[in-house]
């Protein structure tokens, strides 16, 4: 039988096997713009987490990556990836592709579930606060913060990158409301691994609530 430290390294390193394959399949597809990847939220959070699983990184940093991993992936199959979300990319020609599409499936379709896993796995010993939730979303505000700045002094098509961000074709209230609903939906996430780590805390304190982590 696998030791459950060995079965959790295998998982470790599996994950950042997809995760770099994922990333590199991106770039690939980007072909004469590999920097412009840099500006998706997605490539920044894999990048991130890719690092993570390599090097190391603290309860805090994992649990906010996994956050934003899992977040990503609902966006990509209920919005970007749904042909009826009115938001898809799927129906942009340069969005297609087979090495496109492969490298989409393994960052938003696979690596999340994986990420879930592994943070299931090593939950954090110390619970977490709701506010750890809220905070969580200082990414992604400063992220759509640059994005919309960029979008109003670049002149290329696709400069706010994703369809629900298009200022131009939406207006500023739609996009104000896509992001509401975006944050929302984080901050959800959040809060349940918030919950999970509260669970996990008090079993380990024999039942005692209110062991709490800053």
């Amino acid at each position: 039988m696998v030791a459950p430290r060995v079965t959790g390294r295998i998982l470790r390193m599996s994950t950042a096997v997809v995760v770099a394959a994922g990333l590199v399949l991106s770039v690939v597809a980007a072909r004469d713009e590999p920097v412009e990847l840099l500006f998706y939220f997605t490539v920044q959070v894999n990048l991130a987490y890719l690092v993570v699983l390599l090097t190391g990184g603290g309860d805090r940093v994992r649990t906010a990556l996994t956050v934003y991993l899992v977040g990503t992936a609902l966006v990509f199959v209920l919005v970007l990836a749904n042909p009826w979300s009115g938001y898809a990319m799927v129906a942009v020609a340069d969005a297609r592709g087979p090495v496109s599409d492969a490298g989409n499936l393994l960052l938003h379709v696979v690596t999340p579930p994986l990420a879930a896993a592994l943070w299931l796995r090593h939950r954090p010993r110390v619970a977490l606060r709701p506010a750890y939730a809220v905070s969580l979303l200082g990414y992604p505000l400063l992220w759509l913060t640059v994005i919309l700045a960029r979008g109003t002094v670049s002149r290329a098509e696709d400069r706010y990158l994703y369809p629900f961000l298009d200022v131009p074709r939406l207006g500023y209230p739609t996009v104000a409301r896509n992001a509401l609903l975006f944050a929302v939906t984080l901050l959800l996430i959040a809060l349940a691994a918030v919950h999970l780590t509260r669970r996990r805390a008090i079993g380990l304190s024999g039942g005692v609530d209110g062991a709490h982590g800053e």
